[in-house]
């Protein structure tokens, strides 16, 4: 039977209860495997009038561009499925050039540069991501020091562009600098602001740093559709992007479109990771959204964080509160040292309930797990401090039983 907290706001049965899927209370914030964030109704109609008409979808990924270009102040920017496919079509783009033959070859290519040079602080899962599009990685420095001729001695001739993530703690060397020593050597480098943009000043500062593309969530503090992403910066690297990702059932004979490459090229390596109109209407819309008010949807869940700590607090469950994390919100901190109980356990406990809940486990190596407000909803702070304390009396009781044994 499904889960009564999965019927809609009338009470009725919604597809999930149909498909019998258990709604979760997402304490994690836009997490991909949680479902990401509740859409506002602006950004849901956005999405339905984009079903009523067809379009031809790169004239809808140029004019979307266009308009998501002015909102966030680059120079040119693209719609992606996500920011690993902004990720993914950028590095293949750089690989690539304006060389239809290049872009038929990948992910395999011998005959031009393809390495990108990361920082051993900047290593990620995402990393996949660019290794997708062909990229051979070249790792230097350390995790927590990087010198600049580090990076210098691996700008061989083999090398595309340099990745650069920021965020990451030590010593090193500045993204303006790495872009001043690539440019010099006609490297780009592109920049994986997934979790750091907005606030939108960070992006105009990678841009003005000499970033040549910067990869973005939709998802995340835009508040779009989750599977949506932005590609911004250099409008000729961004004309590649358009190639390697849209649909080229073309004909040559046929295909007048103003592009600075002779033939079109075969379905790019980007071709999998596609754009549905809808996911385009629905992310200008959030993007406009968060332009006009920044954070302003950030309000209600961050009330229920406020209430959360209180009922926390009043339980006896030690709590620190954190005024800065990654997405510029604040987040509770759970002290399960504190609490006497094992995090992992306690985190298990939580998704095992009949409607589990998630929490961020990024500090569990320190005995803490974290409460993310953005996707909360009206109420979750109740359900989430009774279900808190429900797992500790478990774990403390199963605990008693075992040292009675």
């Amino acid at each position: 039977m499904a889960d009564a907290g999965a019927q809609g706001a009338d009470g009725q049965d919604t597809l999930f209860d149909r498909l019998g899927v258990r709604r979760v209370i997402n304490g994690v914030g836009p997490a991909t495997r949680l479902g990401g964030l509740t859409l506002h109704p602006v950004v849901v109609e956005a999405m339905r009038e984009a079903t009523i008409n067809p379009v031809r979808m790169d004239d809808l990924e140029r004019c979307a561009g266009r308009e998501l270009a002015r909102l966030l102040d680059a120079d040119a920017a693209y719609v992606t499925s996500g920011a690993a496919a902004a990720l993914t079509l950028a590095t293949a783009a750089i690989i690539a050039g304006a060389d239809s033959a290049r872009m038929d070859q990948l992910p395999r290519i011998a005959d031009a540069p393809h390495r990108v040079i990361v920082l051993a602080a900047h290593r990620d899962p995402y990393d996949r991501a660019l290794e997708a599009a062909g990229a051979e990685l070249v790792v230097v420095g350390y995790p927590h020091s990087t010198h600049i001729g580090e990076i210098e001695r691996a700008l061989d001739g083999d090398v595309a562009a340099v990745l650069y993530r920021p965020g990451r703690p030590g010593n090193h060397p500045t993204l303006a600098a790495i872009a001043r020593l690539a440019g010099s050597r006609g490297v780009s480098v592109l920049v994986d602001g997934a979790l750091y943009a907005p606030p939108l000043e960070n992006l105009r500062r990678w841009l003005d740093d000499g970033a040549a593309l910067v990869a973005l969530s939709g998802g995340k503090h835009f508040r779009g559709p989750q599977a949506s992403g932005i590609l911004c910066g250099r409008a000729d690297l961004v004309e590649l992007v358009a190639l390697l990702h849209q649909d080229m059932d073309e004909r040559e004979q046929t295909w007048g479109r103003d592009q600075s490459i002779d033939t079109p090229p075969r379905h790019g390596i980007g071709r999998a990771m596609k754009v549905g109109r809808e996911q385009i209407a629905g992310l200008v819309a959030a993007v406009e959204r968060y332009v006009a008010a920044p954070g302003a949807d950030d309000a209600a869940g961050i009330r229920e964080l406020v209430r959360l700590r209180e009922l926390l607090t009043e339980e006896g469950t030690p709590v620190i509160w954190s005024e800065t994390s990654p997405l510029g919100v604040p987040v509770l901190e759970l002290d399960l040292v504190g609490a006497g109980v094992d995090a992992d356990a306690f985190a298990n406990g939580l998704a095992m309930l009949e409607t589990p809940v998630y929490l961020e486990e990024s500090e569990v190596w320190r005995g803490a797990l974290l409460v993310h407000p953005m996707a909360l909803a009206e109420g979750d702070a109740e359900k989430i401090a009774t279900s808190v304390a429900r797992v500790i009396a478990d774990l403390a009781s199963s605990t008693d039983v075992e040292d009675d044994a």
